[in-house]
């Protein structure tokens, strides 16, 4: 077993003793909301969400901005990996975050090492994504 892998077990166990009761699964995604999502969301808001994806711990931060833009940032490379994503979005409810984060996975995530990275997206249509 290799170094990285004891590491994303440890982080997961973490993870599991400080969230869980309000994650809801979708395959092999688990997503657990760290703020609570309002009915109506304004320009500039964000918010954050821990995502295990089946091998990887990972914070998400979505903020709504008109400009679609992805950054993937990890100091250190035992840290767990930060992504902050913004994009134009009025409403989240469970479907449509399993939808983006399922999105985000298609993007690709960077695996080892330290990363600063940003990049333009193009967000496809749809309702919220």
């Amino acid at each position: 077993m290799s170094v990285r892998a004891r590491i994303r077990k440890k982080e997961w166990r973490r993870f599991r003793r400080v969230y869980g009761a309000g994650e809801f699964q979708a395959g092999r995604l688990k997503i657990e909301p760290v703020h609570q999502i309002p009915d109506r969301i304004e320009t500039g808001d964000e918010f954050d969400f821990w995502v295990h994806n089946g091998t990887d711990l990972l914070l998400i931060t979505l903020e709504s901005h008109p400009a679609a833009h992805i950054h993937y940032v990890r100091e250190q490379w035992r840290d767990h990996l930060s992504i902050r994503v913004q994009f134009d979005f009025h409403c989240l409810n469970e479907p449509e975050l399993v939808k983006i984060v399922q999105w985000i996975n298609c993007l690709g995530i960077p695996d080892r090492g330290r990363i600063r990275k940003s990049r333009s997206i193009t967000v496809p249509a749809g309702s919220g994504v």
